[in-house]
């Protein structure tokens, strides 16, 4: 006896697939900028959140006995543990916050794909890249406030040395 309905066809599973490397695409762009950035979390770790989140958002109403909201539940729990450990506090200032933070939006773009909500996964993966790129863009470092304390910090370590 399978736990899966039996009249799940080989195209509906195609689909599926298809849901799967839409999710994997999806979250690879957003790991594309984190990669760019030197960080340890990438395309192959973003796309694969996404990808096992649109797999357990699929898996989840099929299984026909589980409430789909307590697997949804899990996943943000789950993937707040991986970003917790992507999470350092180094000397007086903290690092991986943002590569955790945008962890946590993969899991949701996986999560939207899995749903079939397209245009949703889109927008928080264009969303979330371009929110990650910002810090890059000259207007913004004009603006930006981190950058005038990060010149400062420098200044200082170069004057103790």
């Amino acid at each position: 006896m399978s736990i899966i309905p039996d009249t799940i066809s080989w195209q509906i599973q195609l689909f599926y697939v298809a849901h799967l490397a839409f999710a994997f695409l999806l979250g690879a762009v957003i790991g594309w900028e984190r990669e760019r950035a030197g960080k340890e979390a990438g395309i192959r770790t973003f796309g694969c959140i996404a990808m096992g989140s649109a797999a357990f958002s699929i898996l989840s109403p099929l299984l026909g006995f589980a409430d789909n909201s307590r697997i949804a539940a899990q996943i943000v729990l789950g993937i707040g543990f991986l970003g917790s450990g992507l999470f350092v506090r180094t000397a007086d200032k903290p690092s991986g916050l943002t590569t955790a933070a945008s962890l946590w939006v993969s899991a949701a773009v996986g999560m939207s794909v899995g749903l079939s909500l397209y245009f949703l996964a889109i927008g928080l993966s264009v969303i979330t890249a371009l929110s990650l790129h910002l810090p890059s863009v000259n207007a913004w470092m004009r603006v930006s406030k981190k950058k005038k304390r990060r010149i400062k910090a420098d200044q200082k370590r170069a004057a103790k040395k």
